[in-house]
C-alpha cells in the first residue's frame, strides 16, 4: 500500500482488479484494459456442434464445474477442452464417472493456428472461473463472433459479458447446464445478434 500509494497514476487490468485494490489497499485506479494476445487474427466461420473451453486445467477455472453441468445437458451437447494442467487426470476421471466421457474430447495445448479456429467455429465458448482478474477468453470469443456462457461470479469476465451478450448461470451443475442447454438450443441468428453485441463492447 505504501509503494503503491507514492504512485502518480496506477492503472489495472480491469475494474475487478481496481475495486480490489480499493477495498484491499483504500487506492484508486484507472482500468487500462490490454487486447488479447492474438487481437487482429481472431475470425468467424460459422457455428458448431460443440462448446468450446480455452485454458488451464486448474482449480480456479472450474473445469470440473462445467463436466458436472455437462450431464444436465441433452446428449447431443458437447464440449471441447483445449489447455493442459495439473487436473487433466481427475477431470478425465470425472468425466467417465458423470457418464460423459464421449461427450469431452480433451485437446491438450492447441497451437494459436489450432486455438483461432477452435474459437471460429464453435457454437460458443463456455469459461466459468472464479472472480476472474481479466479473462481474455471473453473477448476472444466475442472478436471470433460468439457468444458466452459462463456465471454470474466470474468478476472481470462480466465487465464484457452481460445477459445481452451471452448466457449468465449460477455457478451449480444444474444451472451451468440450463444455461449450456439454451445456448446449444438457440436460434443462429439469435446467436449471432448476441455475439455482434459482446464484439461492439469490446
Amino acid at each position: 500500500t505504501k509503494a503503491l500509494g507514492e504512485c502518480r497514476d496506477r492503472f489495472t487490468i480491469s475494474r475487478t482488479v481496481s475495486d480490489r485494490l480499493r477495498r484491499f489497499n483504500q487506492l484508486d485506479s484507472t482500468p487500462l484494459y490490454p487486447p488479447p494476445p492474438l487481437a487482429g487474427r481472431y475470425w468467424f466461420d460459422g457455428f458448431g456442434d460443440f462448446l468450446l473451453f480455452a485454458g488451464r486445467l486448474d482449480r480456479l477455472k472450474r473445469v470440473d464445474l462445467l463436466i458436472e453441468a455437462l450431464a444436465h445437458t441433452p446428449k447431443d451437447v458437447r464440449l471441447k477442452i483445449a489447455g493442459r494442467g495439473p487436473l487433466e487426470g481427475s477431470l478425465r476421471a470425472l468425466a467417465e464417472t458423470r457418464g460423459v466421457a464421449s461427450r469431452v474430447d480433451f485437446l491438450g495445448f492447441v497451437s494459436d493456428d489450432e486455438l483461432l479456429t477452435l474459437l471460429a467455429t464453435a457454437r460458443a465458448a463456455v469459461y466459468t472461473p472464479v472472480n476472474e482478474d481479466y479473462g481474455y477468453v471473453t473477448l476472444e470469443a466475442f472478436l471470433s463472433g460468439k457468444t458466452l456462457i459462463t456465471t454470474n461470479d466470474t468478476g472481470g469476465v462480466l465487465e464484457f459479458a452481460t445477459s445481452e451478450s451471452g448466457f449468465i448461470a449460477e455457478p451449480t451443475a444444474q444451472s451451468l447446464g440450463a444455461a449450456m442447454t439454451e445456448a446449444w438450443n438457440t436460434p443462429i441468428a439469435r446467436l449471432r445478434e448476441m455475439a455482434d453485441v459482446g464484439r461492439r463492447k469490446v
